[in-house]
């Protein structure tokens, strides 16, 4: 029975830790919010499960998911609360990060939501 009680409390902390081992982020990062150069502005996803199927779908399809996201100024700050390494698979990239942050800066200082690993930023250091 002993053995039984150890192995299930492994199991469910390996379920519930925070997947970072192979995130180029981790809880606790602060972090800056930038896309592309082209369009550097970033969208801030109500759950990672439309982040993934907005990366993955037709342009209808993507079109139609908008309402459940928020587009932030490039250099919004924020600090990361979970990553899961290579969940968002897209024909433009083959395989990225989902970064829950918490953001930091601005309008939606508070907010907790997903973003591309590819649009998280370290932040950079203090000047002295």
């Amino acid at each position: 029975m002993g053995k039984s009680a150890v192995a299930l409390v492994l199991l469910w902390l390996t379920a519930v830790a925070p997947a970072g081992a192979d995130c180029s982020v981790h809880r606790g990062m602060h972090v800056v919010l930038y896309s592309t150069t082209d369009d550097p502005s970033v969208l801030l996803w109500d759950s990672r499960a439309r982040l993934r199927d907005y990366n993955a779908a037709s342009f209808d399809e993507a079109q139609a998911m908008l309402p459940h996201a928020i587009l932030v100024a490039p250099d919004t700050r924020a600090m990361v609360v979970s990553c899961v390494p290579n969940y968002v698979e897209s024909p433009i990239f083959h395989q990225a990060d989902a970064v829950g942050v918490v953001i930091t800066s601005g309008p939606q200082r508070g907010l907790t939501r997903w973003v591309l690993g590819s649009d998280v930023r370290a932040e950079p250091a203090a000047q002295p």
